[in-house]
Parts: structure tokens; sequence; C-alpha cells
């Protein structure tokens, strides 16, 4: 399997405000986030440890060694924009630091090995699963419970080998070892953990999978 990185984005940590969407969502006008990214020009560094430039503002949900990039499929974008009548809707707009072509959240599984370029290798931890902060985001108050509803929320990756991303670099899948774990599946799996746990522990014993989603699945 092969596909390409479209785009980069970064972001840092703002204090937004928004009285609005808090009227709809029942949660404080004030709130912190990273989650607006910009793209980059030119390659970019990638370690164990950060994705240089972008920062995290959650750090009990999101960040560490787990979760260095996030993902997402550049195929969605047209039927989102579609879907949500938004007429401009830019790669980076789902929060995500790469954009990439030739994976989707059903063909991509839960320890895939990535190689990106000549010396950058990654490897897929847990699946995405998005909160308020994408509604506000977009403005988009339902965003959340249609991404829930088609498993399109992207995928965390840690890294393996850490070198340079820039956007139109090959991504070549290296390996997999799970090819009945796609994160489409993993992550309806993580949202039913309470009511199917069997399936969740079988979820958590993957050995690739984050320690994050571990912990909740075995709760």
């Amino acid at each position: 399997m092969i596909g390409k990185l479209l785009s980069i984005q970064v972001g840092r940590v703002q204090h937004l405000t928004a009285p609005a969407a808090a009227q709809i969502d029942g949660r404080h006008p004030f709130w912190t986030s990273a989650i607006f990214k910009s793209p980059i020009k030119g390659a970019i560094q990638v370690s164990p440890t950060a994705l240089a430039d972008d920062q995290q503002a959650d750090l009990n949900n999101h960040g560490g060694p787990d979760n260095i990039v996030l993902a997402y499929d550049a195929a969605h974008y047209p039927v989102w924009q579609r879907q949500l009548a938004i007429a401009d809707l830019p790669f980076g707009s789902f929060g995500e630091n790469f954009t990439v072509d030739g994976f989707t959240d059903e063909s991509v599984c839960i320890g895939d090995i990535w190689r990106v370029g000549e010396s950058l290798r990654l490897q897929v931890s847990q699946a995405r699963q998005p909160c308020y902060k994408l509604a506000r985001r977009l403005g988009q108050p339902l965003i959340v419970k249609l991404i829930k509803e088609r498993g399109w929320g992207g995928w965390y990756l840690r890294v393996l080998d850490e070198g340079p991303a820039e956007a139109g670099m090959t991504i070549t899948l290296e390996k997999r070892f799970h090819p009945d774990w796609p994160v489409a599946t993993a992550v309806q799996i993580m949202y039913q953990r309470m009511v199917d746990p069997h399936r969740a522990r079988q979820l958590a014993a993957l050995p690739e999978l984050s320690r994050r989603w571990k912990t909740e699945l075995l709760e």
C-alpha cells in the first residue's frame, strides 16, 4: 500500500472564547486548544517526543509518545464540504498534522508501520475520538456525532525512527500486524466498550495499541 503526504499542519495553544457555542454545548465559553492548525512549507522534523512547532493543550487526552502525529484522509474533505455546506475547508480543518492520500480509516490498521520519505518511520497507535473542540473549530455542533457514526476521526501515530517530513513525500506501508483491526473498527469498539467488554479486551490486548487506550478499554 502506497500513498502520499499531501499537507502538514502544526498549531500552537490558543486561549479562545466562544459564547455562542457554549450555549449549544453547555460548556464554558472560555477554552484552550491547539486545534487550529496551519500548513507549513518545507520540511519539519518528527521525533519520538514531538512534531516540531506543534503543541497540545489537553495533555491528559492528547500528546505523549503514542500520539505524536494525527493523520486524516484527504478524501473525506469533499464529502464534508458538501454535507456541511462549508465553502472553504482547507487541509488541517480537522485538527490533523498529516493530511494523506491513499489511506483511509477503513484500510489503516492498528500497529501498521509507515515509512515516510527516506528515514521517518511511524506506527499507528490508535484511532482518534474528536471532542467538542472540533465542533467549535468548525462551527458545526453535529460534527462529532457525524464522525462517530462514520468512523472518520483519523488516527494517531508514534515515531519509531525520527526524520524529516515534507508535503509531497511518499508514504509506504512497511509492515502490517493486525489486518483485522482497522482504526474504523477500533474506534467503534472504544465507543461501545461498556456494552461489549469482550471485544474491548481483545482490542486492549494488541501490543501496539496506545497505553492511553489500553487503560480506558480495561477500566
